[in-house]
């Protein structure tokens, strides 16, 4: 029977690593850019989306944080807009996937970039108004299993639901419309990854076999 080194596809293995590192430090970086303006675009917007659905709605800022305000003098929700409702951390983590592609030319990578950038924002303006929205009109059945709900209540399970659905349909879509390269490189990282791995598990056992 031939044996399977595990190092026998090195060149497949430092390719993953090197994409992997530069992602990440990509990600990293994209994260450091300031966010305050885009804070602002996106209470503006969401405010406006609600006057526009028939409800009192302003947003105002501090110098330092970013409001949106619904309702009135009877009833008011006021939730701020932090860095995460800008969804800049996903866009981090597409640009680092989308820029180290070693195929794909500058031309459609900023193309996609600038999509996901556009696709992204209204996603979370979609979610920034779903969250006020549930707190605000107290909607059943969630009325029933939280009597107090406040912005964290809905916050962060959406949150984890739009960062997840996001970074899929950004993939998907991207994909299809501009940078096919992208699904063909990710499919390969996978495919290397269990080739090695299963090597990996395939020298585990035989040592343990000869022993």
């Amino acid at each position: 029977m031939k044996q399977t080194h595990l190092y026998e596809d090195i060149d497949d293995v430092k390719f993953v690593i090197i994409y992997f590192f530069e992602v990440v430090l990509i990600a990293f970086l994209v994260n450091l850019l300031p966010s305050y303006w885009l804070e602002e675009i996106t209470a503006n917007v969401s405010s406006i989306i609600f006057s526009h659905l028939g409800l009192l709605s302003t947003w105002f800022s501090d110098g330092i944080n970013v409001y949106v305000q619904v309702g009135d003098s009877l009833k008011s929700v006021v939730i701020g807009i932090v860095r995460e409702c800008t969804g800049i951390h996903v866009i981090a983590i597409f640009a680092g996937l989308v820029l180290p592609l070693r195929e794909g030319t500058n031309k459609r990578k900023t193309l996609a970039l600038v999509m996901a950038s556009v696709i992204m924002f209204f996603l979370n303006i979609t979610r920034v108004l779903l969250t006020i929205g549930l707190i605000f009109f107290d909607v059943f059945p969630f009325s029933v299993i939280f009597l107090n709900p406040t912005v964290e209540t809905y916050h962060y399970p959406l949150s984890y639901l739009y960062g997840v659905f996001g970074v899929f349909l950004l993939i998907i879509s991207i994909d299809r419309l501009v940078l096919p390269e992208l699904g063909d490189t990710l499919v390969n990282v996978m495919l290397i990854l269990r080739k090695f791995f299963s090597n990996l598990l395939f020298q585990i056992l035989t040592k343990n076999k000869k022993r």
